[in-house]
């Protein structure tokens, strides 16, 4: 299996090429074009109880995409659903990540997934909501963004403070709790920057140049209300 991120940046894609035999899971709907050799199926990943979790409990769809090679070799051309960046996340050995919702676009390789509760605190405040996905495996994991993803190293004791709506994943080494964005809550809100991560290193995260929900606000100033 092989694979390219083409058209980096708000209009990125993913090419993968497969051999006879091969698949990999994506998010449904995903498919931009394919070869004649490869098919495509629904797939409820991790069995239908994982599958109920992930969609009720974590706000994905109950359904993956399944792409196997199996007449021939050929390749398959996937993409977000919203303008943005793909980033190839590598699980080697003992590694793991927490994908915020909606990230998740495709499983390379021989990748487990389960949906995880978030600390109570933390779940209420981020933009996460309760649950969050948990990758862990063999192989790479696409996730996908809205707007350029940047990777941030955090250095071991070191803090780092984002936006809960800017947030994309994290490795699973690093620690990380709510906090005020601002020097009180006052100045949280009234600054409109809220609530925020701090993620505690060492490990790394993933974060979007762009919020969608606070892009979904800017939107609705311009549509006209019903009534």
């Amino acid at each position: 299996m092989q694979y390219e991120t083409m058209h980096e940046g708000s209009n990125a894609v993913l090419r993968v090429d497969l051999q006879r035999g091969e698949k990999f899971k994506a998010e449904a709907g995903a498919m931009v074009a394919k070869s004649q050799h490869l098919s495509i199926k629904g797939h409820m990943w991790g069995g239908v109880f994982g599958a109920f979790k992930r969609s009720f409990l974590g706000g994905e769809s109950f359904f993956f995409q399944e792409i196997t090679a199996t007449t021939g070799d050929g390749d398959i051309i996937i993409a977000p659903s919203v303008p943005g960046d793909i980033k190839i996340l590598p699980l080697r050995n003992s590694e793991d990540y927490y994908i915020q919702n909606g990230c998740m676009l495709a499983g390379l390789g021989d990748i487990e997934m389960d949906t995880r509760v978030q600390k109570l605190t933390a779940g209420v405040f981020s933009g996460a909501g309760f649950f969050v996905l948990h990758v862990r495996g063999h192989g790479e994991v696409a996730v996908a963004a809205f707007g350029a993803i940047m990777e941030i190293p955090i250095p071991a004791g070191k803090e780092y403070i984002v936006d809960n709506g800017h947030v994309v994943a994290w490795s699973g080494d690093l620690e990380y709790q709510i906090v005020k964005a601002g020097a009180n809550w006052i100045s949280s809100f009234t600054s409109g920057e809220g609530l925020a991560c701090k993620f505690t290193g060492p490990g790394k995260v993933w974060i979007q140049t762009r919020n969608p929900k606070g892009f979904g606000a800017w939107v609705r100033r311009f549509v006209p209300s019903r009534g």
